[in-house]
């Protein structure tokens, strides 16, 4: 029934105007970076922070180029004293064939079998007070597949060969659905400056699949912040920051220990655009997290991004009550050429002291490298070449000496992870994988044509150290080949996509299986 009124309610919604609000998993913010890589001349870019609600940004510029000129708008609130508009209505239908698989989708989960969701909403502002209501609900068909046992005392669906993450594989034994808040906020602007309150979803950094600190894969956590509400310009160039206070919960399919149901996250971004060095884009991000029961916290906490370092006890100030992440990023534009080169250089914990950082300096590091290459073709159209390699796996020094970092998203304090209700908030591939990604995009006037290529290598951590001198260890990997299309008709966009996978030794067992995934996206598109 909740599903149903939902739908009826976005009906009656849809008969008003839209604004820009990007849902995670949709087309939407993948065609923005096309456009920010065409327009170079576009002011109001991100430039570390990529927020799903885009209302503060404002449309400042007329495109260059846009191809999709008369389906798909900037329409940004910007600076309008008054504001009201309906967000496009979208609904997706997914099928996991042999077992679950979705990424980067925000609160939404595809298990096997049959998924659907549906979301929309409104946003506007009224002055300085900005507002957003786009909640999410979703359903999964969840159906039963082969989980093998873990030796840890925890739940029977959760990932069986770490110990400490809540990392779900299945929500239970039936069928499961969720109401989220989704992209919803409300949040003062006062020229180039922002406090709010969220559960929307943002990413940090260009990574377009596997962002290492902050994604979009698992639901929005509830969250505090306060910086810039778009790239403010100084002498030297453009800056945004952001600071954060949140929590992020456990699911219902990790353990029976209340104590550790709830997680305190507080983390801080920057970015810089050089003046005199145009295209070229500086980034720092950190999130530090601890365990938050009732009592836990005390006025250190809130400042905990700045002043905690490691667990050294020569550290500024000692660091044993958080687990804490850490990336460098570099982004460059060649507009010319219409050419995006960037890299996230992240680390799982802090050095532990100077000598440290000399000796080891790649110690717990990951790293995402990617490149975007866009071409005009003669009829008018765009074909865009996009590659990106993802790193998480501890390096040969780890290997030989294990035990010397934990792998990514797994630490020492927090008993569940670097998780929000049982979905990774990291990259989606999770602990100790690694992957190759290749997509290839032809845009025309009303619509799109995709193919993708895609390998990953789950938790090489935990095969190089468990399997260490075994002949023929079940290396866990997935490869895949699929292809997507996207429509506009008169009212409605339409995007399908079909997945074909090869999956061999499905959670380190001795298997092979041929996974198939359909999805099918309708958004009306309100003009």
């Amino acid at each position: 029934m909740k599903f149903i009124y939902f739908t009826i309610l976005l009906f009656l919604i849809s008969l008003s105007s839209s604004a820009q609000v990007f849902y995670p998993g949709d087309y939407t913010e993948d065609y923005y970076r096309v456009l920010l890589i065409k327009n170079p001349t576009l002011e109001t870019r991100p430039i570390m922070i990529r927020p799903s609600i885009m209302t503060s940004y404002g449309t400042d510029s007329v495109l260059q180029w846009n191809i999709w000129e008369d389906d798909f708008s900037l329409d940004f609130n910007g600076d309008a004293k008054r504001s009201f508009s309906i967000l496009e209505p979208r609904s997706s239908f997914v099928y996991n064939h042999k077992y679950p698989r979705g990424y980067n989708n925000g609160a939404v989960w595809n298990g096997k079998g049959m998924n659907t969701s549906i979301t929309g909403g409104f946003t506007g502002n009224l002055g300085i007070l900005h507002f957003s209501f786009s909640p999410v609900l979703w359903y999964a068909q969840n159906g039963s597949f082969r989980i093998p046992p873990g030796p840890y005392n925890k739940s029977e669906f959760s990932y069986p060969v770490e110990n400490r993450i809540d990392w779900v594989m299945r929500f239970g034994d039936d069928a499961v659905h969720q109401f989220d808040w989704g992209q919803s906020e409300l949040r003062l602007v006062y020229k180039n400056f922002t406090v709010g309150f969220s559960t929307a979803n943002f990413s940090w950094g260009p990574s377009r699949y596997n962002p290492i600190i902050m994604s979009k894969n698992a639901a929005g956590f509830p969250h505090i912040d306060l910086g810039t509400s778009k790239p403010i310009n100084t002498k030297i160039g453009k800056m945004e920051f952001k600071w954060y206070w949140g929590a992020m919960y456990e699911s219902d399919y990790f353990d029976e220990n209340p104590i550790n149901d709830r997680k305190y996250i507080t983390g801080l971004t920057f970015g810089y655009q050089p003046k005199y060095l145009e295209g070229l884009t500086f980034g720092l991000n950190r999130i530090m997290y601890t365990r938050w029961a009732g009592g836990d916290l005390d006025t250190e906490d809130f400042f905990s991004a700045f002043l905690k370092n490691s667990g050294s006890p020569t550290a500024f100030t000692q660091n044993d009550e958080y687990d804490q992440l850490f990336s460098v990023v570099l982004e460059y534009y060649l507009a010319q050429v219409g050419l995006n080169l960037y890299i996230e250089y992240a680390r799982n914990d802090f050095f532990g002291g100077f000598l440290d950082m000399i000796e080891h300096p790649d110690r717990t590091r990951a790293r995402t490298i990617g490149i975007t290459k866009t071409f005009d073709l003669e009829n008018g159209g765009l074909f865009e070449f996009n590659y990106e390699n993802t790193t998480l796996s501890n390096n040969q020094i780890q290997v030989i000496f294990p035990g010397i970092a934990a792998t990514y998203y797994v630490h020492s304090v927090v008993e569940n992870g670097y998780t929000n209700n049982g979905q990774i908030v990291g990259a989606g591939i999770g602990p100790g994988s690694n992957s190759d990604i290749l997509w290839l995009n032809m845009y025309r006037p009303k619509g799109k044509y995709g193919l993708t290529v895609q390998r990953i290598r789950y938790n090489d951590d935990y095969v190089t150290e468990t399997f260490r001198g075994v002949e023929d260890e079940p290396t866990d990997y997935e490869f895949l080949i699929g292809a997507d299309y996207i429509k506009m008709l008169k009212d409605v966009s339409l995007n399908a996509q079909v997945l074909a996978i090869y999956r061999n030794n499905f959670l380190f067992e001795e298997n092979e299986k041929n996974n198939f995934r359909a999805k099918l996206a309708l958004t009306y598109r309100i003009k």
